[in-house]
C-alpha cells in the first residue's frame, strides 16, 4: 500500500466526512464484488454512516452465508436518494456495473473506483486500483490494515470469501504472498476459510457438471498459436438445466492443462451475447492485451471479453455468427 498511501488517505479522509454513502457491486455478481461490498457496508456503518449496498442482480443463493448479505438491495429506487459518496467495488467501468444509465440522475457526489484490473481506466474521482492484487478484496484488506483499523469475524469473512474465491482456493495464477499472508490474518480475525471453500468452491450439483462435461468433450487444441479451447451454448444450459454461473469456474479448473499456455472458454449468454475467459500460468504473456483487442480486458494471467452472436459448430469447425 505504501505506492498507494497519497490515494488511500484521500479516501480515508473523503469517507469520514460523508454521511450517506451508496456501495455498488457489479452485475452478475461474484464472491469478490460481494465480499468487498459488505466488508466495506459493515466498516462504514460501525462509524455511524448511512449505506446503502447495491446490484444490479439478486445476491446468488450461494453467498447467502456471507453476513449482511441481506443488505444488498437490487432496487432501482435507491438512485432516487442523495449521496455524498459513491463506491464502486471490482467494477473496470460503470457500464459493467450496470449502472452507468442509472447514474446520470445523481449530482454532487466524490465517485470512488477500488478495484484491481489493469483495464480499469480510472475512472472515479479517487481511483484506488492495484493490479498486483490477486482480487478486490485484498484491495479493501490492505485499505483497512493501512487505516490500522480492527477487522471484525464478520468483515473478516466477506474478505477471506473474496480471495478465495477470484484465486479459486488460492491455486490459480492470481494467487500471490500478499494474499495468503492477508488469509492468514484474516483466519485469526475469525473467518474459518475451510467453510468458506466448501460452500463456494465445493458445492457442485449435476446439472451443472453435466454442463461441464460438454466443454471437456468439446476441448480442442491450437498448436499454432499454444492454445486450447472450449465452448458452452444457451442449448447446452437449457438442456442441462444449469444455471449461468456453472460456466465461471471452467476457465479457472482448465488452466492446470499443460498442452497449452493459454485457455479459452467461450460463453453464449442471453441476447446474442458470446463471452470469452482467458487464463494463462505463464509470466511471458498478457492476457489483457489480447483481451483488449477484442474490446475486453483484466489481468495479465486472467482476462475477459464480450462480442455480439452466437456460437456455430459444423464440421469441426467453430464459428462466430
Amino acid at each position: 500500500m505504501h505506492e498507494h498511501q497519497t490515494t488511500s488517505q484521500a479516501i480515508k479522509k473523503t469517507l469520514s466526512l460523508a454521511q450517506n454513502i451508496l456501495i455498488i457491486s457489479h452485475q452478475k455478481p461474484d464472491g469478490d464484488t460481494l465480499g468487498a461490498n459488505l466488508a466495506l457496508n459493515i466498516f462504514l456503518k460501525n462509524l455511524g454512516k448511512n449505506v446503502t449496498s447495491f446490484c444490479l442482480d439478486p445476491v446468488p443463493e450461494i453467498f447467502n452465508f456471507l453476513p449482511n448479505s441481506e443488505n444488498i438491495q437490487n432496487n432501482h429506487l435507491v438512485f432516487a436518494h442523495k449521496y455524498d459518496v459513491i463506491i464502486t467495488v471490482d467494477s473496470g467501468s460503470l457500464a459493467y456495473a450496470g449502472v452507468d444509465k442509472l447514474m446520470t440522475s445523481l449530482k454532487d457526489y466524490t465517485l470512488i473506483n477500488i478495484d484491481h484490473h489493469a483495464s480499469n481506466p480510472l475512472y472515479g474521482d479517487l481511483n484506488l486500483v492495484i493490479t498486483s492484487a490477486s482480487s478486490c478484496t485484498e484491495v479493501i484488506y490492505r485499505l483497512f490494515k493501512d487505516w490500522q483499523i480492527n477487522i471484525s469475524a464478520s468483515m473478516a469473512t466477506n474478505l477471506a470469501c473474496g480471495m478465495i474465491t477470484d484465486t479459486s482456493g488460492f491455486v490459480n495464477p492470481a494467487t500471490n504472498y500478499h494474499v495468503l499472508l492477508a488469509a492468514s490474518d484474516l483466519i485469526k480475525q475469525g473467518a474459518n476459510l475451510s467453510q468458506i471453500s466448501q460452500i463456494t468452491l465445493g458445492s457442485k450439483n449435476v446439472n451443472n457438471l453435466k454442463l461441464w462435461g460438454r466443454a471437456f468433450a468439446r476441448l480442442q487444441a491450437v498448436k499454432k498459436y499454444n492454445l486450447v479451447y472450449t465452448f458452452v451454448t444457451q442449448e447446452d444450459f437449457l438442456e442441462c438445466q444449469a444455471d449461468d454461473a456453472a460456466a465461471e469456474g471452467l476457465s479457472n479448473f482448465l488452466h492446470v492443462l499443460q498442452d497449452a499456455k493459454i485457455i479459452l472458454v467461450l460463453k453464449e449468454a442471453p441476447n446474442n451475447i458470446i463471452k470469452g475467459s482467458l487464463r494463462t500460468s505463464s509470466d511471458d504473456i498478457d492476457l489483457s492485451k489480447l483481451a483488449g483487442l477484442f474490446g475486453g480486458g483484466g489481468h495479465k494471467k486472467a482476462s475477459g471479453f464480450a462480442l455480439p452472436g452466437k456460437l456455430s459448430y459444423d464440421n469441426n469447425k467453430l464459428r462466430i455468427v
